[in-house]
């Protein structure tokens, strides 16, 4: 009628289960604190081509900004909230507004000592590879 060797057999196969799902729970757990922690979550290169038929009209491919490389230079409060909102879309970057101080081209950043001038058109206009 019951089969008495098969129920310790299920029972260790349930205890594997718990095991295993306890485990890589913790993985997870220990995998999200780190880089929440450690600063390991990067946001790579940022592509601005929301204004493409612009630039096509001024002759240059969209800018592309290293998110990662200005990460291993600044905090993210030496641009965010002051130079750039913390959302992308938002920030409705236009190369005027830049020459006029505002954003990329504020006294901080590519209108001052610390990087080069904004008219070194190519360093962010250059065609994504």
């Amino acid at each position: 009628m019951f089969n008495l060797k098969r129920q310790p057999q299920r029972q260790h196969l349930q205890k594997n289960r718990i095991m295993t799902r306890n485990v890589l729970f913790a993985v997870f757990v220990v995998l999200v604190v780190s880089s929440i922690s450690f600063g390991i979550t990067k946001f790579g290169d940022m592509v601005f081509d929301d204004k493409a038929g612009s630039m096509k009209k001024a002759g240059v491919s969209p800018a592309v900004f290293p998110h990662s490389k200005h990460e291993e230079l600044y905090k993210c409060d030496a641009c965010h909230p002051k130079i750039f909102k913390d959302k992308r879309g938002v920030n409705d970057i236009t190369m005027q507004k830049n020459i006029d101080g505002k954003f990329c081209g504020s006294a901080d950043c590519h209108n001052s000592e610390k990087a080069f001038p904004l008219y070194h058109c190519n360093k962010c206009h250059a065609a994504k590879k």
